[in-house]
Parts: structure tokens; sequence; C-alpha cells
């Protein structure tokens, strides 16, 4: 009696294995999404002494050279910045990348917008380091510090760290 009991438990749980198995969707992912250790480190940007627009137009400060950019590409670049920081080693910073925007319509007729990332750039909260990742190899994260020009914020950013700290 316990066998019989014990092979059609057995069967059951295959069949309900089988059947929930031939439910998936042929419209949902099949992968599970990665995280990276960037994501997991992300904070707050509130305590940074520049962000925002301040910290895009820094970095679009800098020449196409010290950028690692082309001419073309710094000027037909968008600078963009993250509200949250990043931890890289033992400091956070604010990132800002430069990347072409492309839209594109799509067999559906949808207009879809992606980012062709040209380069990374990460200004430390206190703004006394500035980091430029190698984008020759994603892969790894390497960086060349550039040297690092005068902070020029607006009243908003400057009033925004200035209360946190109080």
């Amino acid at each position: 009696m316990k066998k019989i009991l014990a092979i059609l438990l057995t069967l059951t749980l295959v069949v309900l294995a089988f059947a929930a198995c031939s439910k998936a969707s042929k419209d949902e992912p099949t992968t599970v999404p990665t995280v990276t250790a960037k994501q997991v480190e992300r904070t707050t940007t509130d305590l940074a002494k520049i962000k925002n627009g301040d910290a895009a137009e820094l970095i679009k400060s800098y020449s196409a050279k010290e950028l690692s950019l082309t001419d073309k590409e710094k000027k037909e670049c968008s600078f963009l910045t993250n509200d949250s920081g990043i931890k890289i080693k033992d400091d956070y910073y604010i990132c800002v990348i430069a990347a072409y925007m492309n839209s594109q319509k799509g067999e559906d007729g949808k207009t879809y917008t992606t980012f062709d990332h040209r380069g990374e750039y990460y200004i430390r909260y206190d703004g006394k380091k500035i980091l430029k990742k190698n984008m020759e190899n994603k892969e790894k994260d390497e960086y060349t510090e550039l040297k690092v020009k005068e902070l020029k914020t607006t009243e908003a950013s400057t009033e925004a760290a200035s209360d946190k700290k109080d």
C-alpha cells in the first residue's frame, strides 16, 4: 500500500511540474536579471558637494582629449547624471555618463530610445577627485584620475549639501 501511495504521489508531482512549466508565456522572460556590485552599492547623493546638472557641466568643461572622446563625440553626446551615488573602493562618487541618444521605430510602430555609452566619469562627493573609466574594457573597473578643476555649483546644489551637514 505504501509503495502504491509513493508511486501515485511521484506521478502527481511529475504531472504538476509539467503543467506548471507548460503554462509559461512566450512573452515572459526566461532569464533572471543579474545584479552587479555597482547596483548594490548605490546611495543617496544628498551629501555630495556637486551633483545633477552641475556634475554634468563640470565633466563637459574638460577637453575631448581629456575625456578620451573625439571632438565629434563630445559635441554630439548627452552628459547624464544619476541621482544615486556609487561606491568605488572606500569613497562615494556621482556618476556622469557621456552617451549618444538613439531613437528608432520598432516593428510595432513604437519609438524606442537607447543610449550608446562613450564615457563614464565619477566625481567624488567632496569634489576633490575625478575618475575616468577605461571604456576599452568595460567589464573591468579600471580608472584614470583626471586633474580636478574648480567646482562651480548652483545655489540649490550648495544649499542642499550644507543643509545635510547641519
